[in-house]
């Protein structure tokens, strides 16, 4: 049996209800469906509610329950089609958010949504003509703003799941054709089981109770898992372009640096050449010094000899005179 704890209605006119503030289908909840029912019976049997698919020729017709969700009218279908009240609340709260934080492995990503559609059909065409058709749960649209926007193309497809993951054929379909899934499970946590009596035996107020505590846990973080993971090729053109970019700037850097210890070599060259002149200043200068040395000395030898002479008396100096050798 589905249970279903929203859906679409018709007025008296055969048309869907529509909400213009909103710019989507008015939903009807569960717990105000049976309070119309029994608070305003005139206007209550005047709706006819169906199911929420974004194709309207797929959606059925609902009977509203007293245990808290809707049933489809048809028996064989409502036999076919199983959900529970964990699966379509979920759903429901996901679809009503703008904004989702996801937790993916230890990695957060944030999405703004544009919109939702709910269980569209999608046919996936291959190459021996064959047709596979799939009703994920959600396809959102999200903004530039999430740093999955290029990788995915702004879309992706939120699949919630309460007993079965999404098998292996589908996964590989959705990835063929570019489209992402992120798998929402319900944990034993979002089961709530304290706070809500189980799939059997609970009442209107508890499946209430239930949907306005998961809006609670979900507008902080959704857990989820990556099970398709396409790469557009927008973003694969990105990719080549960034690493064109971080090839032209490393190649500019080893340029700068060819050319810095290009400079360097020669103020090295120059640096050598000055140190040898420099060398050869100092050698110069010890040689300068070691003859001033020796003309001091000179000098003094001959001062002494010249005051000798100035002493002396006439044939004193007669006599020094003539022993004095004439060069």
């Amino acid at each position: 049996m589905a249970r279903k704890i929203w859906a679409y209605a018709k007025d008296v006119h055969e048309q869907f209800i529509y909400n213009k503030q909103l710019e989507k289908l008015e939903i009807f909840y569960i717990w105000d469906v049976l309070k119309l029912k029994q608070q305003h019976p005139e206007a209550y049997s005047g709706l006819k509610f169906y199911s929420t698919e974004f194709d309207e020729i797929n959606r059925q017709e609902l009977i509203p329950t007293e245990y808290g969700f809707f049933r489809y009218q048809s028996d064989e279908v409502d036999k076919n089609r199983q959900e529970s009240i964990y699966h379509s609340t979920a759903m429901l709260v996901l679809q009503e958010m703008s904004e989702i934080n996801f937790t993916i492995d230890n990695d957060n990503y944030n999405f703004r949504f544009s919109k939702f559609l709910v269980e569209p059909c999608l046919k996936f065409q291959h190459f021996d003509k064959n047709e596979e058709k799939y009703y994920p749960d959600l396809i959102g649209y999200f903004g530039e703003d999430c740093e999955l926007y290029d990788k995915w193309n702004g879309c992706l497809a939120i699949e919630v799941v309460f007993t079965s993951p999404c098998y292996q054929k589908k996964i590989n379909s959705f990835e063929k054709n570019h489209i992402p899934i992120i798998e929402v499970s319900i944990s034993k946590k979002l089961k709530l089981d304290t706070e809500f009596c189980g799939e059997i035996n609970f009442t209107v107020d508890e499946v209430k109770k239930y949907y306005h505590a998961l809006k609670k846990i979900f507008a902080k973080k959704v857990y989820g898992k990556i099970r398709s993971d396409p790469v557009s090729k927008k973003y694969h053109q990105n990719k080549i372009n960034n690493l064109e970019i971080l090839y032209q700037q490393t190649l500019l850097e080893l340029e700068n640096q060819q050319l810095k210890q290009h400079s360097n070599s020669q103020l090295y060259e120059q640096y050598a050449k000055l140190n040898q002149e420099y060398k050869k200043l100092q050698a110069n200068m010890s040689n300068l010094n070691q003859m001033m040395s020796d003309m001091q000395q000179r000098e003094w030898i001959l001062n002494t000899r010249l005051n000798h002479y100035l002493n002396m008396g006439f044939w004193q100096r007669l006599k020094f005179l003539l022993q004095i050798p004439i060069e």
